[in-house]
């Protein structure tokens, strides 16, 4: 072999041994995975119509600064420091649905860009690039990607955290200054979600696990002083629990909230997602009883010859642990929703990437990841069509009224619904299309208000209000399939206006009434 011959092969196998290298360096599987996953999570996000709870969000972010705090003190103070970001955000940017989602499209890529960080971590590359492109794609993630509210956001912070409590039990001798950079880290949780915080319970799992008193004592010092840091929210928090008191007339903790749409959007998916994590904590119980080692600690050993923090129990208490708590309150007072547990699903993308990664022949793991990201794309595709927000059609009302009324004409909302399904919020979360039209039940408009919703005048006050409006639309809402209300019809009838115009909604009706 000539020297040419050898000095090219020495040089192609060099570039193998650097691809190699880049491939498992997870720094850059982080990067690339979230990145890609807020790409996913953006995507169409503008289709869905806005629906209640990205309303509140809108509407306290719209809000002057004095106004969002005298708001805060009556109604959503545990939402109040995503609406403080959301402030800034729309002034830069505007409401538009895209721009209001997109933020939450960030805080996922940043999530699970963590979520890589944080099973590579605890597990190998391998286990970190797996549960990164699980969580990609899982339903709850995909859907909160695309929602304007804090939960990404919340998840994104958790995730984060737990890296650095990781990292500080990774140390021999840890600096304070990182206990205090946790307590500040679990209180901005608390700040951007208030039930985040109960993502101690899978930080308790770790640190007794480390079976070292002095750990437990500095991470029992500053979760307490977390408390203490975030006792504004608590505090707010605990006043205004009343807020949320509707949820003890829903059916929100039945077996398929509690199984399916909890973070797996669909029953082929909530199937095959279970199946794995199940099998996931029964490998690692079966191995750590077979070599009956400290189920707190983990085999796995980074390069730094540091024995990290087993992923299993972390990520299982993580994922049961929170809606276990949720649900013993949930028996005393009503605080159960799904979305609230958002910050638990990177746990499930965690125990299902462990498990791909075990799987043995390790080929088999890349069919078993391909049926896990097609059954989670159901959801994801699902997610992104017009009515897929609680049926919210506000869009396509706005518009019905754009293509077809006309300024100073005057419009009538169906006020008989919960706030959350009114349809006088498609006028406030798209108000370009409502230009020049009287409103005519409207009192006092929603920044004026110690709530987000406006305050109106009842039906009885409607005729004096008419004036000598000719024309008027009403917008009624009605759910698929059933009758709409009659909201202030018989007034109007009684006024001599008439119906010359109807155009059907999702879950709406709008009526166009005209008088000589």
């Amino acid at each position: 072999m000539s020297y040419d011959s050898k000095l090219r092969d020495r040089g192609q196998e060099a570039v193998v041994a650097l691809t190699r290298r880049r491939l498992s360096n997870p720094s850059i599987w982080a990067i690339s995975l979230g990145a890609v996953a807020t790409a996913v999570s953006a995507a169409g996000s503008w289709i869905p119509s806005l629906w209640g709870d990205e309303a509140a969000s809108v509407l306290s972010a719209e809000r002057s600064l004095p106004s969002l705090f005298r708001m805060l003190g009556t109604v959503d103070a545990v939402h109040g420091t995503y609406y403080l970001f959301l402030h800034f955000w729309v002034l830069a940017f505007g409401a538009s649905p895209f721009s209001v989602r997109f933020p939450s499209a960030i805080a996922v890529g940043i999530a699970v860009a963590g979520i890589v960080v944080l099973g590579s971590r605890l597990g190998g590359t391998r286990v970190g690039i797996f549960a990164g492109m699980v969580a990609v794609f899982l339903p709850r993630i995909t859907y909160m990607g695309e929602e304007a509210r804090g939960y990404a956001m919340s998840a994104a912070a958790v995730v984060w955290l737990t890296i650095l409590l990781v990292y500080i039990l990774g140390l021999e001798k840890p600096k304070r200054r990182l206990w205090v950079f946790y307590a500040i880290g679990l209180a901005i949780c608390g700040y951007i979600f208030l039930f985040s915080m109960l993502i101690l319970v899978a930080h308790a799992v770790i640190v007794l696990g480390t079976r070292q008193r002095a750990v437990v004592r500095r991470w029992v010092r500053a979760t307490l002083c977390s408390v203490v840091l975030a006792g504004v929210v608590i505090g707010f928090g605990i006043a205004e629990s009343g807020q949320i008191a509707f949820l003890a007339s829903r059916d929100s903790t039945n077996i398929r909230t509690l199984v399916v749409t909890q973070w797996f959007g669909n029953d082929l998916m909530a199937v095959i997602a279970w199946t794995l994590i199940i099998t996931a904590i029964a490998f690692w119980a079966v191995g750590a009883y077979r070599t009956r080692r400290d189920p707190g600690v983990s085999n796995y050993v980074d390069d730094s010859g540091a024995r990290r923090p087993s992923l299993v129990p972390l990520a299982a208490t993580w994922l049961l642990g929170p809606p276990a708590i949720l649900l013993a309150i949930n028996s005393v007072h009503a605080v159960y929703s799904s979305r609230y547990l958002s910050f638990a699903a990177p746990a499930a993308a965690l125990l299902i990437g462990w498990l791909l990664a075990r799987v043995r022949p390790r080929i088999v793991a890349i069919p078993l990841l391909v049926i896990v990201v097609a059954a989670s794309s159901i959801s994801y595709l699902s997610q992104r069509t017009p009515f897929a927000k609680n049926n919210s059609d506000w869009s396509q009302i706005a518009d019905t009224i754009q293509a077809n009324a006309k300024p100073g004409q005057g419009i009538l909302f169906d006020e008989g619904t919960r706030p959350s399904r009114a349809p006088r919020l498609a006028l406030r979360t798209y108000p370009a299309s409502f230009a020049g039209l009287t409103d005519i039940a409207l009192k006092t408009p929603w920044y004026q208000t110690t709530n987000w919703h406006d305050s109106v005048y009842p039906s009885s006050f409607v005729a004096a209000r008419i004036g000598s409006i000719k024309t008027v639309w009403l917008v009624e809402y009605r759910l698929p399939g059933t009758e709409a209300d009659t909201y202030d019809r018989s007034i109007l009838a009684s006024l001599g206006f008439v119906v010359v115009a109807e155009y059907p909604g999702h879950s709406s009706l709008v009526l166009k009434l005209t008088r000589p």
